[in-house]
């Protein structure tokens, strides 16, 4: 029964390291997708940003082609002003002189607007597009490292995969079985009792109990949380096909 509890032992340490490597591929592939969409984010930021600014600068060239017509307006009604003959015309084409005059200062306080808003959108454009390069550069590196990293972790898994399947070998099935029903439940099986105590829950073992335990010649759970117990020097020794 000893050579089983230091395969358990054994086990249990290289299903340890297979779920930390699984957590590693885990959390490699989702650091490479956070920055992969960081990035994005900036791309649709910048590209909006632009869309923004194309916007902003046709509305100013509609504005100084409606600004450029008006005056045209206005410099051929001034001229019409010396042909009209009766007070009436004159009097309303110099209302309509007086709209346009009127509909141009808004047009030009317009384009000032928008020549402040362009000037801002330049800035901020150029500043998107300068976060973007550095990020691509930056990030490029780090998803390279990750990528490398979840390589060497594959490998490495395949390996301790192959490590437990020779262990399990060495193991009854029926101690294996339980061994798999603990740990589904508990995660960690197999546990060191000392000094009556049982180290997985710190629960007292009884004596008679606590003695089978010293003398490994069954398998023995703890009464609480059903953990398989052992004592260290009860785990020398090299692991030997059951």
């Amino acid at each position: 029964m000893r050579s089983q509890i230091t395969a358990l032992e054994a086990l249990q340490q290289l299903d340890i390291e297979l779920r930390e490597l699984e957590d590693d591929l885990e959390r490699y592939p989702q650091e490479i997708s956070r920055y992969k969409e960081e990035t994005e984010n900036t791309k649709q930021s910048l590209a909006k940003a632009k869309e923004e600014l194309n916007q902003t600068r046709k509305r100013k060239m509609e504005s100084e082609s409606k600004l450029s017509g008006n005056k045209d307006k206005i410099k051929k009604a001034e001229v019409k002003l010396f042909e009209i003959k009766t007070y009436r015309e004159y009097e309303a084409l110099q209302k309509e002189i007086g709209d346009v005059k009127k509909a141009n200062a808004d047009l030009e306080e317009d384009i000032l607007k928008e020549m402040e808003t362009l000037e801002g959108l330049e800035t901020e454009v150029k500043e998107k597009e300068n976060t973007l390069n550095e990020k691509e550069k930056e990030y490029d590196k780090i998803i390279d490292i990750y990528n490398r990293k979840i390589s060497e972790i594959t490998k490495a898994y395949e390996i301790k995969k192959q490590e437990k399947k020779k262990m399990v070998s060495l193991i009854n099935p029926e101690i294996h079985t339980l061994y798999e029903r603990i740990r589904r439940r508990n995660g960690v099986v197999i546990v060191q009792a000392r000094n009556e105590l049982c180290t997985g829950c710190n629960m007292n073992i009884p004596p008679q109990l606590f003695n089978e335990v010293l003398t490994s010649k069954r398998m023995i759970q703890c009464p609480n949380c059903q953990r398989i117990l052992y004592c260290e020097e009860t785990t020398e020794g090299e692991v030997q096909t059951a």
